[in-house]
């Protein structure tokens, strides 16, 4: 439900073709209207990065065991504000990178990771490609922090993974800084056997709120997510619904159009999973399922991206920088 930029579904003509070809026994077409084979996109998807960095060393992967997230960290040696208008985490061995996180740790920040994330990779997601006027800052003398969660293939593996940048080269300077944000239910506790538990998790926007992008994230029992909108004026707005979920091909549904949140919105997130024997990707649905890292736990994330009043790109940094990165 919804409208993308990204949109893969067919339409009704699309499928009745389709239908109608199988209930007539799948007949071959003519070979001379064959279509030429697929070009397959080689080297990185954003096309020309200005920077590639790589984890700053080759990981071990064992054959066997529970691999716990691994934090690695990387000196950019930016000397002054950098914008980028595209990023893309690239695993070095997808037979066992399950997913690859990549924040900067600002100076300034403290250690809080939350403001700081560039880009992720995860099956079926996409790079972060901005366009317009909208960039996201990465500050002077930031750290890349990379989350790695590997999963064991049965034999020993090797992996660096690496993370390509594209500066923002718009002809005026970006006007909004594009931030990624989680809404996180860490409470959840799935009973044994459930075959439609709900989770759900809500927030109210304090400030009025652009939104492009939704990304749902749950594991093997996620079944369905929803992203409801209720507006200071009553009115309900369904903006995401995922009615089956696939862990194994994870999406970023870029909206059509922006969405446009005024302040004093609630947004609720709502999640349902299937922990019952019914779900053939269930790892054990005897027992109690609570929030954890592996695949065998569970999450609850509705992670979006945004710009707001306060990521407004106008001021955190020089137009002089803009313009000097830029050319």
């Amino acid at each position: 439900y919804g409208e993308f930029g990204n949109c893969r579904t067919l339409s009704a003509d699309e499928l009745d073709k389709i239908i109608s070809w199988i209930d007539n026994g799948t007949p071959e077409g003519d070979k001379k209207h064959l279509p030429e084979p697929i070009a397959y996109t080689e080297g990185w998807q954003i096309d020309k990065p200005d920077f590639v960095f790589k984890l700053p060393e080759e990981v071990k992967v064992p054959a066997e065991g529970v691999v716990r997230y691994k934090y690695f960290e990387t000196k950019t040696d930016f000397k002054e504000d950098v914008w980028i208008e595209a990023a893309e985490a690239r695993p070095g061995n997808r037979a066992v990178v399950h997913h690859i996180i990549v924040f900067y740790n600002d100076p300034n920040s403290h250690g809080n990771l939350d403001d700081g994330w560039i880009v992720a990779y995860a099956p079926g997601d996409s790079p972060l490609q901005l366009s317009g006027r909208k960039a996201r800052l990465i500050p002077k003398g930031a750290t890349l922090i990379w989350q790695m969660h590997y999963t064991p293939t049965g034999k020993p593996e090797v992996d660096q993974s690496e993370l390509a940048l594209r500066l923002y080269k718009g002809k005026e300077p970006p006007e909004h800084n594009v931030k990624t944000r989680g809404l996180y239910n860490r409470r959840l506790s799935i009973p044994a056997g459930a075959p439609h538990y709900r989770v759900a998790s809500t927030r109210t926007f304090e400030r009025d709120t652009t939104i492009l992008t939704f990304m749902p994230h749950m594991h093997l029992r996620g079944k369905s997510f929803e992203y409801k909108f209720i507006y200071p004026d009553g009115r309900e707005q369904i903006a995401l619904s995922v009615p089956q979920y696939d862990f194994n091909w994870q999406t970023s549904y870029q909206l059509k159009e922006p969405l446009l949140i005024p302040a004093g919105t609630r947004m609720e997130c709502t999640a349902y999973f299937d922990n019952s024997a019914a779900n053939p990707f269930n790892p054990d649905p005897n027992s109690i399922v609570r929030w954890g890292e592996q695949t065998w736990d569970e999450m609850m994330i509705g992670y979006m991206e945004y710009y707001d009043s306060r990521s407004d790109a106008q001021g955190q940094t020089a137009d002089s920088k803009v313009s000097a990165l830029a050319k």
